[in-house]
């Protein structure tokens, strides 16, 4: 559990609570709020919420922000990074197509007797056809035929 020791409003030094007070006998779940209070510590806190697909988490100088310190801030992506996420993902997108095409190779063989053929022929095509859609965090995948 990291720590913060604060003076005048300002965080003089973040460190794990055991480092910070080394000959002092905490429980498992480390120091208490009574304990922080008054050593004039505050809990730091490494993350924050935030949206994945137009933001990041950046390590800042240590501040204070409604009670707690925290060490991450919220930025926007750059154009740039949220091309770079979204072609990744569109690669994810294309990996798990391949592995369900794979999958199903053998239903289009020539010598295998499906009732079902038609089927299996049309749901790899909406297989192939997925990269059509325009969001690749959103994908509707199709659903394959019975056996």
């Amino acid at each position: 559990m990291l720590i913060a020791k604060v003076e005048d409003g300002q965080v003089i030094n973040v460190s794990d609570y055991r480092d910070m007070f080394p000959n002092t006998s905490f429980p498992a779940s480390g120091p208490d709020a009574e304990f922080l209070e008054a050593n004039s510590c505050m809990t730091v806190t490494v993350w924050k919420p935030y949206d994945a697909l137009t933001e990041k988490l950046a390590s800042v100088t240590p501040y204070i922000e409604e009670n707690t310190v925290y060490t991450i801030a919220v930025e926007p992506l750059t154009p740039e990074e949220i091309a770079a996420n979204t072609e990744s993902q569109w690669s994810k997108v294309r990996s798990q197509r391949d592995t369900l095409l794979a999958a199903c190779d053998w239903t289009q063989l020539p010598d295998v007797a499906l009732s079902n053929k038609t089927e299996w022929a049309t749901y790899r095509q909406k297989l192939r056809d997925i990269t059509d859609q325009t969001n690749p965090y959103n994908i509707i995948w199709p659903e394959a035929p019975m056996m």
